[in-house]
């Protein structure tokens, strides 16, 4: 993985070329002025800082254009030069996003001379920085005098975000003195633009006001510029300055403007909905069959997994194998190599419109609406304006977005199902339904202990496994052995940080498999036979971990409103979500568990001096250290990380530690823009305003050395907006200690137990604590659920306030 510089290079075009003066060019005709800091932006000399818009100027299909894309390049056969599994590479992956990040803080960055810094007062003072949100030009505008200006004009401001730790956002300057740093307190809204401004307030060491660039500078003057191309940019920052002085920014006070828009969310998985809406109109939607099969307990599947005396009570609970056929929209690898994940992820199934618009206003004819994807694509509504869906394959990419949300189903997968019922005579109109969702190299069958409780308070359960665990592995060459399976091999399978968009649409095609999940429990009791008798109108939800990661995404589609003949036939009436959290990069970096693996993985990836330095460690000093972890790669990876940065720790290598802080920033930066439209916190408010009751459960620590979650923290140093209790919070969840009584959304901190409590009565030693702490924490949070589930969010159960923090 090669380093995501935040600041990006642009194409010098965007300055001017092909005759005429370049931004350059008047630059040097400008008389010097004495030097002080100014902020970084210089279009010809290939500096931005990001997010930026700019980064949209020309897009062929509504996607960020990075610097490498090599845009409308093709080979003589007339595919692209950069293919899709070239996006793997963080320098360009961004160029598959339809915006921005809603939750990232970012940086800006400033020329600092004669040693300079920014001063941090100022940078924390009200006014400093401000941010607006704004509607743009363009035809897809709703507003009709916004519709009228071209794309990438700012046509009005909407409202200003609240600057301060209870309001919208925070700055800070970054720890060097030489740049400022937007901290969201609240996420952005996705599919929104915003301008941020940065005024004279912004003072620097010596006290003096920081500058515009001078390049800024040329572009807001009122005389035009020569180019056409330096026009167009200069009419872009005019209108940006325009937009926010009608707002009431004084326009001398003005050193900086940049329009970020952030990018959509759901519209992959909200098109998969539609999809599966479309099969029930057909009379062909998936179904959970459950063939003939011999009787068989959960205890049968516990021997030798429990502790033998509470085997017994397993006994009470049958066990039953299912299958259902699930659309697949991640393509299946050709070989066995990590490599070969690459280009798996999701593709639209239709030319983008944007593209196909592009296509026709440079003299392209289309051709007659032709039989197949054509056919169907042609089908689909378009908003008035907008070019119709089709496939005539004039979009290369076909990358999901706001555009072109509509996934291509790449294979039909016959995906196992665990099914458990109570043994008793089913209540009136059967046993209503839970469906389990486990976590992260995890398997369906590790919830089964979750079914006593479950059973007990009158609940059958269905369960699959996440794509590329369990039973859903995938063994390329036949030999019986898989080469991609979280559960039995490499994390990597599914959490893949050699390609982030495989990484976020394996998120995304959990959340659509649970979707389909719930749609062919419908069918169950005459799919069965008559060995079921469930209440398919009473579906609730328990995830844990990576199951609690997607529940969200799950819950805001198969909730959501879309057709009252259908809308029943996905619901979901109550949730649980346990030791899950949003923010995915930033608590992936931050945690205990996974966190040295990660940062090992992107440092020795990056290709700097610090990654050299770590590689070579990694041939000859981490075997003598770590040999003990050798047979575990992601262990193995995770010690030798951590034993060369305690290293430069004790030597005070205080630039190499900076310099591998900054290479896991700017990853994370690429990471979490690339997952943000599979992040549990950017489908928090749909939860919310959905009003579908969730409890949450979350181990925050604190009683006999109990350490908080040790895989998904509670809350991370990086980001106000990643960990367990960021997510409780915009999802609207009360935090409590006490019974509840009354109908609503809950989040319990527990002061002991562990990640896993919430499955087993088991002691994590790494967690600390105590034994007895751990097993009490585990019989709380079940009882807890049980409660919950059962008075479908009417009520809460806190029994053993010893285990609960306040």
């Amino acid at each position: 993985m090669k380093k995501m510089l935040l600041s990006l290079a642009v194409s010098a075009a965007l300055a001017g070329c092909g005759g005429g003066e370049t931004l350059e060019d008047v630059k040097n005709d400008t008389a010097p002025v004495s030097p002080t800091i100014s902020v970084k932006f210089d279009p010809s000399g290939g500096v931005i800082s990001v997010p930026n818009d700019i980064l949209l100027s020309g897009t062929q299909d509504g996607t960020l254009n990075l610097p490498g894309e090599m845009l409308g390049k093709v080979d003589g056969d007339g595919n692209p030069v950069v293919t899709r599994a070239h996006y793997a590479d963080p320098g360009i992956v961004l160029g598959a996003q339809d915006g921005w990040s809603t939750q990232m803080p970012f940086a800006i960055d400033m020329t600092t001379p004669n040693g300079l810094k920014v001063d941090a007062q100022s940078v924390q003072t009200p006014g400093s920085i401000r941010i607006f949100e704004v509607k743009m030009g363009g035809p897809l505008a709703q507003d009709p005098k916004c519709s009228a200006l071209p794309s990438g004009i700012a046509c009005e401001v909407v409202a200003e975000l609240e600057f301060g730790p209870q309001g919208d956002f925070v700055t800070m300057a970054n720890s060097a003195g030489n740049g400022v740093v937007i901290v969201p307190v609240k996420p952005f809204k996705p599919q929104t633009t915003y301008i941020t401004v940065l005024t004279t307030g912004l003072k620097d060491s010596s006290g003096q006001s920081v500058d515009a660039s001078s390049t800024y500078s040329l572009l807001r003057q009122g005389s035009p510029l020569v180019t056409d191309t330096q026009k167009s940019l200069q009419a872009v920052i005019q209108s940006y300055e325009k937009a926010v002085t009608d707002a009431g920014v004084t326009s001398t006070e003005i050193i900086y403007t940049a329009a970020m828009t952030t990018q959509s969310v759901g519209a992959g998985l909200a098109a998969t909905k539609a999809l599966l809406a479309q099969s029930l109109a057909k009379n062909a939607p998936p179904v959970v069959a459950v063939p003939a099969q011999a009787p068989m307990t959960v205890a049968d599947a516990l021997e030798g997994k429990v502790p033998a005396a509470v085997l017994p009570a397993f006994e009470q609970i049958k066990l039953m194998r299912g299958v259902i056929q699930l659309p697949q929209y991640l393509a299946k690898p050709q070989t066995g190599d990590i490599e070969a994940l690459a280009d798996t992820y999701w593709q639209a199934l239709c030319d983008s419109p944007v593209t196909l618009g592009g296509y026709v206003a440079q003299g392209g004819q289309l051709p007659p609406v032709a039989q197949g994807d054509d056919q169907i694509c042609a089908s689909f509504p378009v908003p008035e304006g907008v070019p119709q869906f089709r496939s005539i394959g004039v979009d290369k990419q076909r990358f999901i977005t706001r555009y072109n949300p509509i996934p291509k189903q790449q294979w039909l997968a016959n995906v196992p199902v665990q099914i458990t019922s109570p043994s008793g005579e089913a209540p009136n109109g059967g046993w209503p339904v839970v469906i389990l969702q486990h976590g992260i190299t995890s398997k369906k069958e590790d919830m089964l202990g979750l079914t006593l409780s479950l059973t007990q308070a009158g609940f059958a359960t269905v369960a699959i496994d996440h794509p590329m665990h369990g039973e859903r592995g995938i063994d390329i060459d036949g030999d019986g052995n898989d080469e991609f399976n979280a559960s039995t091999g490499s994390v990597l399978s599914y959490m893949n940080l050699t390609s982030l968009l495989v990484a976020r649409d394996n998120l995304k095609q959990s959340a659509a498999d649970l979707m389909g999940l719930r749609v062919g429990l419908n069918f169950i009791n005459v799919a069965s036979g008559g060995q079921v008798n469930f209440n398919t109108q009473q579906v609730s939800y328990l995830g844990h971990s990576l199951g609690s990661i997607v529940g969200p995404s799950f819950l805001a589609q198969t909730n959501a409103p879309l057709d009252v003949n259908v809308d029943h036939l996905f619901k979901v009436d109550t949730a649980v979500l346990a030791s899950g959290g949003s923010g995915i990069a930033n608590f992936l970096i931050e945690s205990k568990s996974f966190g040295p693996f990660v940062q090992g993985s992107v440092l020795s990836s990056a290709g700097n001096l610090a990654s050299q330095a770590f590689n070579g460690y990694l041939q000859e000093g981490a075997a003598a250290d770590c040999g003990a972890f050798a047979a575990v790669p992601s262990e193995f990876m995770s010690c030798a990380y951590a034993t060369f940065r305690g290293g430069l720790e004790a030597a005070e290598d205080t630039a190499t530690l900076a310099l591998i802080d900054a290479t896991v920033t700017q990853f994370g930066f690429a990471a979490q823009t690339v997952l943000d439209s599979a992040d549990p916190l950017n489908y928090a408010s749909s939860v919310k305003a959905l009003q579908t009751p969730v409890y949450m459960s979350v181990v925050t620590g604190g009683v006999n050395g109990n350490a908080a979650d040790l895989v998904i923290p509670p809350t991370t140093e990086r980001s106000f907006l990643s960990g367990s209790l960021p997510l409780a919070s915009f999802m609207g969840l009360s935090s409590v200690n006490e019974t509840q009584v009354t109908p609503g959304s809950y989040v319990v901190k527990f002061s002991q137990g562990h990640h896993s409590s919430i499955l087993t009565t088991g002691f994590a030693e790494k967690a600390g604590g105590t034994a007895a702490g751990h097993a009490a924490a585990s019989v709380e949070m079940q009882t807890q659920v049980a409660s919950f589930l059962k008075s479908k969010g009417s009520a809460l159960q806190v029994s053993n306030p010893d285990v609960v923090a306040n």
